[in-house]
């Protein structure tokens, strides 16, 4: 059981509780006793000073460290933050009942156990293991005390949102907070623990929201762009090419295995998406694919009136990335459901985006229940995220997800080994950075939590389109752009401060979380064509691999009728039983040589902490997989409706490489002529026709397949009256291809 989730509820908190939210709260930062929580000064202070001597006073000095791994130090002064400056916390509340949920999480995920596959709906989830409406509502009358105003509560109890300043932030946690400028930004911060009175103790979890030094950022690496698309797909020297994200169900040999075209699936997000769903429009075009049913849900923090959803372009290479790869990857979707924070631009405020708003999108996508598998491409130190009490807010909305039979895949990071430094570990000039240490390693947050799936990355090798290796992805070190070099590599290794699932004490031995989980492809040599403003770019990280994950899952959840719960307890009791469901890595390494000396961890056969398990055949994972669920298999591909063609009309015509689109027309009786054409468009098309039932390469009654042209036509004298079906087939994609059924 994870250490971050425990029951704090206790029967003699309510009555204390329920007159807090009743009676006066008075002069309470005064005379009040207060409670920590899991929320910790984000800026650590040191005062030093030095004797006195001869001729000269002792000398005071204030120092701030950033509370994370290395305690790296604040560079320019720090002063009191401005009693006004707005703030916008989550106050993230104690589950009740957690060992009760731990068991239930356990037992709804064996085979076998009578409450197997039985997930709890949202409601379910509320009555059991929420937080009171009592404890609620006791948090949202200290906070209007306070002076928080725009207090409201998520719909599951986990979160408590409020809307204030420094000053109410103050008042409310008993903190001080800070604030300097880093790279011409305003940062902001408490520099002394979050404490809630009393009576709040048991029930106030953790606060987030009151820094904005560092929040989950992106996994990806942007490589070059894409001047030519087509890749060499004949057999002979295996080769390490960027490819399309249709061609991964190929080359993981997806096999038989349907698309997701029964299974929803979520991304968290920020700010606008209009280019993204641009650009994902521009994808499925190009690769001949079905419109993406696309739902995008707002998230902010409560009732707050002006949000700024405005478009960060920094981003959207991160949202193209994780849409286009989980779409091509699962071949479609039932639905694409974006949770997107604002972009931390609140009314007439104007600040960096904070953590609370990224948790605050993960609540949502776990309220609404709709996605049965959602993708985060984000991470931070863990160290901070711990410290901060994100970690604890976001373990215990994982857990429901869990509960409900959810799946969250996280990338592993970029990093290697130095999430902390963001990868930086020496100058451009050869030098350390200031207090590194090569041989301190670093994870990422929320990867190491037990509540998701974590996704490593590697580097593909493929011949003739079919997968023939890989290895640890590391891209090496490279200019950082601020004058520091950098790793780009799969991020692994131990965390801090979460405790080992069952099942990875079970299998591995482990006291605490290891990460990553499984691997995918990551390199940016081998990465996937994204298009970003129109532009193909090659884009890789640990943000590709685990679009691809959830793209994979979201094909075995359709299979199995969407009755496969949190799967990793039954990865880690079933892989190394069955070798041939993994493409077991066993080169490469995370880390960096460093001063003559190699730091990081090594790839190795079985679980290591480069790629976990490594990547899965998606076609014997589907049919291991299917075990651990409880429902009938699904058609290998949903019935293809063909497309209805009116007599003299013409319509455009596209398709998948190797695939079929199909169409019909209605001939009444008394027709003299009836033919079918094409032209125009791209691809080489072949023309399949029959009366009475879908047509093929191996069933028509007419066909034309001029080589090299799409210029195919087919005319039937004095035809028969019935429906007369028309496929078409190309070895390539086919866009654009004009069709036209006409009968006299």
């Amino acid at each position: 059981m994870s250490s971050r989730i425990r029951n704090t509820h206790a029967k003699s908190i309510l009555p204390m509780a329920l007159a807090l939210a009743f009676g006066p709260l008075a002069a309470h930062a005064a005379t009040a006793d207060w409670a920590p929580t899991r929320s910790h000064a984000a800026l650590l202070k040191t005062v030093t000073t030095s004797p006195a001597a001869a001729g000269r006073a002792a000398v005071t000095r204030t120092s701030y460290a950033i509370n994370r791994h290395g305690l790296p130090q604040v560079q320019s002064a720090v002063t009191p933050l401005d009693n006004t400056k707005a703030l916008h916390v989550a106050v993230s509340l104690n589950l009740r009942n957690a060992e009760q949920l731990q068991a239930f999480i356990k037992n709804v995920n064996t085979p076998g156990n009578p409450s197997f596959g039985k997930f709890l709906t949202p409601a379910q989830f509320k009555a059991a293991y929420a937080p009171t409406d009592a404890q609620v509502q006791a948090v949202v009358a200290h906070l209007r005390k306070s002076g928080f105003t725009q207090v409201s509560v998520s719909p599951n109890n986990l979160l408590v949102f409020a809307d204030g300043n420094a000053s109410a932030a103050s008042t409310a946690f008993n903190t001080t907070m800070k604030t300097y400028v880093d790279n011409g930004k305003q940062r902001f911060a408490n520099d002394s623990d979050v404490m809630v009175p009393q009576a709040l103790g048991g029930i106030v979890g953790s606060v987030i929201g009151l820094q904005n030094i560092e929040h989950r950022h992106p996994m990806n690496f942007l490589g070059r762009p894409v001047t030519q698309t087509a890749q060499a797909t004949t057999q002979g020297t295996p080769v390490n090419v960027t490819h399309t994200p249709t061609e991964f169900p190929t080359i993981y040999n997806a096999g038989s295995t349907p698309t997701a075209f029964n299974t929803t699936v979520g991304i968290v997000t920020w700010g606008d998406l209009t280019q993204t769903r641009e650009d994902l429009n521009t994808m499925t075009s190009a690769m001949a694919m079905a419109p993406v049913n696309v739902k995008v849900v707002p998230v902010t923090l409560g009732n707050l009136g002006e949000v700024d959803f405005s478009d960060d372009p920094n981003s959207d290479t991160e949202w193209n990335l994780d849409s286009q790869s989980i779409i091509g990857t699962s071949g479609g979707v039932k639905q694409l459901v974006f949770y997107t924070a604002a972009n931390g631009k609140y009314g007439a405020a104007d600040e960096e985006l904070t953590d609370a708003g990224i948790t605050a999108a993960y609540n949502q996508a776990v309220v609404d229940n709709l996605a049965k598998v959602i993708n985060v491409s984000l991470g931070e130190d863990e160290t901070i995220a711990n410290q901060t009490g994100t970690q604890a807010a976001d373990d215990a909305i994982f857990a429901q997800a869990v509960a409900q039979g959810q799946t969250f895949s996280v990338a592993s990071g970029d990093q290697g080994v130095y999430v902390t430094t963001n990868g930086e570990f020496e100058t451009n000039a050869g030098g350390p950075l200031a207090g590194f240490n090569p041989a301190t390693y670093s994870v990422s947050e929320p990867a190491t939590s037990p509540y998701v799936i974590a996704v490593g990355g590697t580097e593909l090798t493929t011949n003739g389109g079919a997968w023939a290796g890989e290895t640890t992805w590391n891209d090496g070190v490279q200019d950082a752009g601020d004058g520091n070099n950098r790793i780009w590599a799969s991020t692994g290794g131990k965390s801090l401060f979460e405790t080992a699932p069952a099942w990875q004490a079970q299998q591995l031995g482990a006291s605490v979380r290891q990460v990553p989980d499984i691997a995918f492809d990551a390199s940016s040599y081998t990465g996937a064509q994204i298009f970003i403003g129109g532009q193909r770019y090659t884009v890789g990280g640990t943000s590709l691999a685990s679009p691809i994950f959830v793209g994979v899952f979201a094909r075995v959840q359709t299979y199995a009728n969407n009755s496969i719960g949190f799967p990793v307890s039954l990865m880690y009791r079933d892989f190394p039983g069955n070798a041939a469901v993994l493409h077991d890595v066993t080169s490469g390494n995370n880390g960096v040589s460093y001063q003559g000396k190699q730091y990081g961890y090594n790839a190795a056969a079985g679980w290591d902490f480069t790629t976990g398990y490594g990547s899965l055949d998606i076609g014997k994972f589907n049919q291991l997989a299917f075990t651990w669920g409880n429902g009938s298999p699904a058609t290998t591909n949903p019935p293809v409706t063909p497309t209805a063609l009116t007599n003299g009309v013409t319509v455009s015509a596209q398709g998948q490489a190797g695939a079929s689109t199909q169409f019909m027309l209605v001939v009444p009786g008394g027709t003299t002529t009836l033919s079918f054409r094409t032209a125009g468009g791209s691809g080489d098309v072949s023309m399949y026709v029959k009366r009475g039932s879908a047509a093929s390469a191996s069933s028509y009654d007419y066909m034309s397949a001029r080589p090299n042209s799409n210029t195919e036509s087919v005319v039937v004298r004095n035809p028969t009256a019935g429906v007369y079906y028309v496929t078409l087939t190309s070895p390539g994609v086919f866009t654009g291809v004009a069709l036209l059924g006409s009968y006299q």
